[in-house]
């Protein structure tokens, strides 16, 4: 079954999982497309909630899937 990622399904997904901003979210290019679609210009990420969404630029993450990358501060 595929499930539809919009800007609720990303937003239920940081609350079921009490993400913080130590985390990023990466998305497959066409579900990251499909979000970034509405806006003028074309995007590299984005921000809800204050955790980054990135695309997957190395085909490693499957459609409709959301990865939670680990954010590192030095």
């Amino acid at each position: 079954m595929k499930k539809n990622i919009d800007l609720a399904t990303i937003k239920k997904f940081i609350l079921a999982n009490a993400l913080s901003e130590n985390v990023m979210l990466m998305l497959h290019p066409s579900n990251f497309e499909k979000l970034v679609a509405k806006g003028a210009k074309k995007a590299k990420s984005f921000c809800i909630s204050g955790i980054n969404i990135i695309a997957d630029e190395n085909n490693e993450i499957s459609e409709y899937e959301i990865d939670v990358l680990e954010v590192k501060f030095n």
